[in-house]
C-alpha cells in the first residue's frame, strides 16, 4: 500500500501546498475538493511562508555576495599587512635596544620572547591592531617616540576601513540568522496546513477505485511512495 510523507525541505512545502491551492480553482470555478475555512488557511500559510523563505534567501544571497566581494578581500589583506608589519618593526626595535623589552607587554605580546603572534583571521587582525593602538598610546605617554614605517595613524586607518566592512558582514549574517528563524517559526504551521490538506483531499476522493483515488489526490499535490520491501515483492513477482 502505497504511503505519503511530509516534505523535508522548504520548497517542497511551498510547492505541495500551492499545488493544492492552484487545483482548487479550475477554469474559475471552486472545486470543494477542500472547505473553504482550509483552503484560504493553506492559502494564507502560503503566501507568508513563501515570502518569509524569499526574504532568507535574498538575504542569503547577499550575504554570499558581499562575502565574495574583492574590495572586502583587498581591505582585510591590507589591514593585516599594516598590523603585521607594525608589529614586526616593533620587534626589531625591541631586539636593538630601541624600545624597552619590557613594553612589548603593553602591545599584548609576552616581554620575555621575540615570539610574534600568528594573524590570519579575520578577528584577529581587529582584536590586534587595537591592541598596538592602545599599546602606541600608552608608550608615546610616556614620552616614547612614535614609530615609522607604518605609523600607528596609517594603521589605524586600513584597519577602519576593513573594520567598517567586516561590520556590515556581522550585520548581514545577523540578519540571515533572523531570516531563518522566521521561517523555521512557520515551518510546523505550514506541515500542519498541509495535513490538514492532505486528509480533506483523500477523505473527498475515498469512494474511489484505488488507482483512480491515488491519481485525484496526486493531482491535488499529495505524493505517495511505495515501501522499499513491496518494491521488491513486486518485483518478484513480475519475474
Amino acid at each position: 500500500m502505497p504511503y505519503r510523507r511530509l516534505p523535508n525541505t522548504d520548497q517542497a512545502r511551498i510547492r505541495t501546498l500551492k499545488t493544492a491551492v492552484d487545483n482548487c480553482v479550475q477554469n474559475g470555478i471552486y472545486t470543494n475538493v477542500l472547505k473553504h475555512n482550509t483552503y484560504f488557511t493553506a492559502k494564507n500559510i502560503l503566501e507568508k511562508f513563501s515570502r518569509q523563505v524569499e526574504a532568507y534567501k535574498k538575504c542569503v544571497n547577499e550575504q554570499s555576495s558581499k562575502r565574495r566581494n574583492t574590495k572586502y578581500d583587498a581591505a582585510f589583506k591590507n589591514a593585516r599587512m599594516y598590523v603585521t608589519h607594525f608589529l614586526q618593526v616593533l620587534s626589531m626595535s625591541v631586539m636593538r635596544g630601541e624600545i624597552a623589552r619590557a613594553k612589548r607587554s603593553y602591545y599584548g605580546l609576552n616581554p620575555d620572547d621575540d615570539s610574534l603572534p600568528t594573524i590570519t583571521l579575520e578577528s584577529a587582525v581587529l582584536e590586534w591592531s587595537e591592541k598596538i593602538s592602545e599599546g602606541e598610546k600608552r608608550r608615546q605617554a610616556e614620552g616614547g617616540i612614535p614609530i615609522y614605517n607604518p605609523t600607528m595613524g596609517r594603521v589605524s586607518v586600513a584597519c577602519d576601513l576593513f573594520k567598517q566592512m567586516y561590520d556590515k558582514q556581522q550585520q548581514l549574517g545577523r540578519n540571515t540568522a533572523d531570516a531563518l528563524s522566521r521561517v523555521a517559526s512557520l515551518r510546523e504551521e505550514c506541515d500542519s496546513a498541509i495535513l490538514t490538506v492532505w486528509q480533506e483531499i483523500e477523505e473527498k476522493f475515498s469512494d474511489l477505485e484505488s488507482a483512480e483515488r491515488l491519481e485525484k489526490c496526486a493531482q491535488y499535490g499529495i505524493i505517495y511512495y511505495t515501501r522499499p520491501d513491496r518494491k521488491k515483492k513486486a518485483a518478484l513477482a513480475d519475474e
